[in-house]
């Protein structure tokens, strides 16, 4: 009975060990949890009852009860933006757990750990093995430290941005890791020697700076390695061949760097045990057959995407081996349908994107094929038709992107029935037409249909009952229109939004000042009314609503918004005095262009720091220019034009040393150009337009497990999503300048264009001749002013210059003869001034300029003018140079010969005076020469005087 009694509790035992009964928690691991919580403030987790083996994120041993595995992790997104907090750990705390061997503190804002409690101290937890510092704010001088914990195996710090810049090899190869993820870690220079890390298993040193070539020495000693990832750094030159020796490689990712990887190649073909590999975007050349990897039987991602070279050939042909990632944009292939994709079934990514593939949308039998589809992008090829999807519902496809096609007929009604999970769809660039009938899918959070003829009513797009909220809507270019009341419908939770190029009406809603967006552009619209006041409260970042009819004045409230960076109210019918915002403001660029506004310009807003471009371009301002600014202004442009200006240039616009771009033209400007506007625009260090704003790119959608636990940073099949990059997308709606001549108006994308514009003004003086120190300049405009003077040489150093006008000026002289080292001009005009001389050679780029250029100045001769300089056989025409000098030299031979000449007359005179006062004979002999001969030399002066008189009327 006792012998049966004994084995009843022994499988009762045995039974709640292997159910992972948590009645064993030891109260000491039980109390360290408690206490680790209660350090790291940002813990959610639910840790309650004196069972802590049940606690969500703890695993322990079902036999011992000891905790095996802690999970204290907070997701990414908590910490977005990144705020890093101090947090500095106590890592003495997680000594009672002495069965750990996995542990997890990412994105818990470490910095660091308290002195005399460091990671040297988990030396006694001999069971870690695998330890996940991501995403905190820890840098190299933990690593002395955690080279002590000797039992670690898998070591992760990705995105610690401050470890670098030097990868510390020597601590790390202290330990016999296995697995370490350096990835976006700051680390810069070259690839570090890792031939002493003999244990390495897998390394990801993606997301650095890291650059120069990798040579064969100590990566290629590396013959246990499975997983090398390289990728997004700056790595140039050829690939080490050796890379074909390492045979247990299953991931190779290079992507995004600059190797030289030309084809064939024999590095790949004997690693057949890849299961990833990832060449690209980088200088891929020769030609590739997809067959030549017809042996790798394991092979399930195979990223072939090139730049947009087009230099590189894909020979493909129906493949014998499924793969899961196939991408291959950019790439030239060798037919244009793509059927050799007919036999691919487990396809779970796909680019095609800039192949120049065409014929029918092939998207409906790559879908039916493909049932675990997560991303297909066809975008910027010569598909056409109509799009057509599947009858049976697809589930797993999240992206979707064929834009830049030629796509016909409407969109499919059946769509959001038929893709239910789409997460990311493009339709953009295509020639669809018909209503918008789907916007309330579900799953949805980018939408791009820009660039079509779509039409229908915007309130009917976005229904009053929606269940979701998109974060990215692209519906520009269309001929939708309505008005924007249901605007709360769809606007609250966007990130961004484009309904620009439409024909929306009526006014803005009040709605409007609720919103949080980064991005709001309802610009070349038909909106009415004023901009609300209440406008101060939204959270935007980037405003536009240019080119419509909006009234009233600018709302005061607009300074207020402390996280408004891009403001373009231009082309509307605002009127009344421009606000006095003050340097709490944090715009960036601002385009009050085209308005009906009044008064002088606010001194306080060239004391915004921030502020990096104006344009008031034809706002009918009045006044002076302000004489006064901050002197930590970073403006970079100041557009102008078109005012009522007066007054003088003042001296301390010479102050704004990042300024590039300055058009003052079409004012009434008087006084002289002063010269200390060299000084302007001399700093160029800062001169990017550009603005840190982070934002969420991609999203995981899968991943490719390959079952290994050791291996935890295995690539994730991720979508790129449709965000806008607001820096490029403000680039590209920047000032508004006339150049090069002409009276077109166009845009152009920062920093390409460096303008002096000050023509149409009244200004006086000669052009300063230090001007030629403005290296920077692309455009120079003096023309339509009052300028006196010779044009200075100093210009021909402007050697990056596309556009010199100097026309309608009374400027004299002889036209520089090495202003024709000016190679770069487009355009060139020094018309109706008083020049004289020949014209410049019509030689290179002067060849091209017509009797335009130079018409209007009766004294200049020579081709293209009809006015020929032969008509002047014996006249030399002297350069403007040897002009100054003659000037120079006419004076200094002036000086000298009046200067000897008063000397002689005085010395010659006073020792004649002298001689005739002492000696009378000679007196006596003096009187009577003159009487005998002065009337003979007086008819010879009259005689000679004569003779040149007659010589001269002749000439």
């Amino acid at each position: 009975m006792l012998l049966a009694l004994a084995l009843l509790l022994l499988l009762v035992q045995q039974w709640e060990s292997v159910c992972g009964s948590g009645l064993r928690c030891k109260e000491e691991e039980r109390s360290a949890l408690l206490q680790i919580k209660a350090e790291l403030q940002q813990n959610k987790n639910k840790w309650e009852g004196k069972e802590c083996c049940s606690w969500e994120r703890v695993t322990c041993d079902p036999t011992t009860g000891r905790v095996t595995e802690l999970n204290l992790s907070l997701p990414l997104d908590a910490h977005l933006p990144y705020v890093w907090g101090s947090l500095y750990l106590n890592a003495t705390t997680f000594l009672p757990l002495r069965q750990l061997r996995a542990l997890s503190l990412s994105g818990v804002f470490m910095s660091g750990c308290i002195t005399g409690a460091g990671f040297e101290s988990w030396s006694r937890l001999s069971k870690l093995k695998m330890l996940d510092l991501s995403w905190n704010n820890l840098n190299n001088s933990i690593i002395s430290s955690l080279a002590k914990v000797s039992s670690l195996r898998a070591l992760d710090l990705k995105g610690n941005i401050y470890m670098g810049p030097d990868v510390p090899v020597k601590e790390f190869s202290a330990l016999n890791l296995e697995v370490v993820n350096l990835r976006d870690c700051g680390y810069s220079g070259t690839l570090p020697y890792l031939g002493d890390w003999s244990s390495l298993k897998a390394i990801s040193l993606a997301d650095n700076f890291l650059n120069g070539t990798i040579t064969s020495t100590g990566l290629c000693r590396l013959k246990n390695l499975e997983e090398l990832d390289l990728s997004n750094n700056g790595f140039t030159g050829n690939l080490p061949l050796c890379i074909g020796n390492l045979s247990s490689l299953k991931l190779v990712d290079v992507s995004d760097n600059q190797f030289q990887v030309v084809f064939p190649t024999s590095i790949f073909e004997v690693l057949l045990s890849l299961r990833y590999l990832s060449l690209s975007n980088n200088q891929l050349e020769g030609t590739i057959s997809i067959s030549s990897f017809s042996n790798h039987s394991h092979l399930e991602v195979l990223g072939l995407s090139t730049n947009t070279l087009m230099n590189f050939e894909v020979k493909v042909a129906n493949m014998l081996f499924q793969l899961q990632d196939l991408q291959l944009a950019n790439c030239i292939l060798n037919v244009v349908e793509p059927t050799f994709l007919y036999s691919q079934h487990e396809l779970r990514v796909l680019d095609l994107s800039n192949t120049s593939s065409g014929g029918p949308v092939p998207a409906l039998w790559l879908m039916k094929n493909n049932t675990n589809l997560i991303e297909l992008d066809l975008h910027k090829n010569f598909f056409k038709g109509p799009l057509q999807l599947p009858l049976l519902t697809h589930e797993k496809i999240s992206m979707f992107d064929i834009s830049d096609n030629n796509l016909t007929g409407e969109i499919p009604v059946d769509l959001s029935t038929k893709l239910p999970n789409l997460q990311f769809l493009s339709l953009s660039k295509n020639f669809l037409q018909g209503p918008v009938p789907f916007i309330s899918m579900n799953a949805l959070v980018s939408l791009d249909l820009s660039m079509n003829n779509l039409t229908g009513d915007l309130q009917n797009t976005f229904p009053l009952n929606r269940s979701n909220f998109l974060y990215f809507l692209d519906l520009s270019n269309n001929n939708i229109d309505g008005s924007l009341t249901n605007m709360a419908n769809f606007v609250i939770g966007y990130s961004e939004v484009l309904l620009n190029d439409n024909n929306i009406s009526g006014e803005l809603p009040l709605s409007i000042c609720n919103t949080s967006m980064e991005l709001l552009d309802i610009s070349n619209n038909e909106l009415i009314g004023i901009l609300p006041d209440c406008i101060g409260r939204a959270y935007f970042s980037a405003l536009k609503l240019s080119a419509n009819h909006l009234e009233g004045s600018i709302a005061s409230e607009i300074c207020t918004m402390e996280s408004l960076w891009f403001l373009d109210l231009s082309d509307n019918k605002l009127s009344g005095s421009i606000p006095p915002c003050s340097n709490n403001s944090a715009l960036v660029r601002v385009d009050l262009s085209q308005n009906n506004l009044s008064g002088s310009f606010p001194i306080t807003w060239l004391n915004i720091s921030s502020i990096q471009s104006l344009n008031i371009w034809k706002s009918y301002l009045s006044g002076k220019l302000p004489s006064w600014i901050n002197k930590g202004s970073n403006l970079k442009a100041l557009q102008a034009s078109e005012n009522l200006f007066d007054g003088h240039i003042p001296e301390q616009i010479c102050q704004f040393k990042y300024l590039r771009i300055l058009d003052l033209s079409h004012n009434n400007l008087s006084g002289q150009i002063p010269p200390c506007i060299i000084h302007a625009g001399l700093e160029d260090n800062l001169f990017d337009f550009g603005i840190a704003v982070i934002y969420p790119d991609h999203s995981t959608i899968g991943e490719l497990n390959f079952n290994d636990t050791l291996l935890p940073f295995n690539k994730p099949i991720t979508s790129t999503g449709y965000t806008v990059d607001l820096d490029e997308y403000v680039d590209n709606h920047g000032l508004e300048l006339v150049s090069k001549g002409r009276s077109d108006l166009y845009r152009f994308e920062f920093p390409l264009e460096c303008v002096l514009d000050l023509s149409s003004n009244e200004l006086v003086g000669n052009i300063p001749k230090e001007i030629g120190q403005m290296s920077w300049l692309i455009t120079l405009n003096l023309s339509n002013n009052y300028l006196t003077g010779v044009i200075p040489n100093s210009i021909s150093k402007l050697s990056q210059l596309l556009s010199l006008d100097l026309s309608h000026n009374s400027l004299t002289g002889q036209i520089p003869r090495k202003l024709t080292k000016l190679t770069s001009l487009e355009a060139f005009s020094v018309a109706y001034n008083n020049l004289s001389g020949p014209t410049l050679d019509m030689k290179a780029q002067f060849g091209t300029f017509d009797n335009r250029s130079y018409e209007g100045n009766p004294n200049l001769c020579g081709p293209p003018l009809s006015k020929s300089c032969f008509s002047y056989p014996n006249r030399k025409w002297p350069s403007t140079n040897e002009m100054d000098n003659d000037q120079r030299d006419k004076s200094i031979d002036f000086l000298i010969l009046f200067s000897s000449f008063a000397l002689f007359f005085v010395v010659s005179f006073w020792g004649f005076m002298a001689a005739l006062y002492f000696k009378r004979n000679w007196r006596y002999a003096m009187f009577t020469l003159v009487d005998d001969y002065g009337d003979m030399i007086y008819v010879r002066i009259l005689l000679f005087v004569r003779k040149i008189r007659v010589a001269q009327r002749d000439n």
